[in-house]
């Protein structure tokens, strides 16, 4: 003999509820790694204060999501010298040697 258990009806109410919950948990989940991808980033950014031998020296260290995104909304004039300063002069913790 088999028992068979309908399905629990959701409410329109539950459904607002359970997207909204979900909203709000994603937009969090999403700072809190972009908050560990830039500490990251600050701690390679402070681990290349120095020249790297024979390859000259870094002046900027972008977390790679970031960088991809950069690059797909302003194409090219990521990798110019006018935005490398103006990213220095935003983010100093990201510049480990000036341009």
């Amino acid at each position: 003999m088999q028992i068979i258990i309908p399905p629990k009806q959701f409410t329109e109410g539950d459904m607002a509820k359970a997207f909204e919950r979900e909203l709000r948990s994603g937009v969090e989940l999403k700072k809190a790694t972009e908050e560990a991808r830039e500490r990251k980033a600050a701690q390679e950014a402070k681990d290349l204060k120095r020249t790297v031998g024979g390859l000259g020296k870094c002046v900027a260290v972008v977390p790679e999501w970031e960088f991809f995104r950069m690059k797909q909304k302003y194409g090219n004039e990521v990798q110019s010298k006018e935005f490398l300063k103006y990213f220095q002069r935003k983010f100093p913790h990201l510049s480990p040697n000036k341009l």
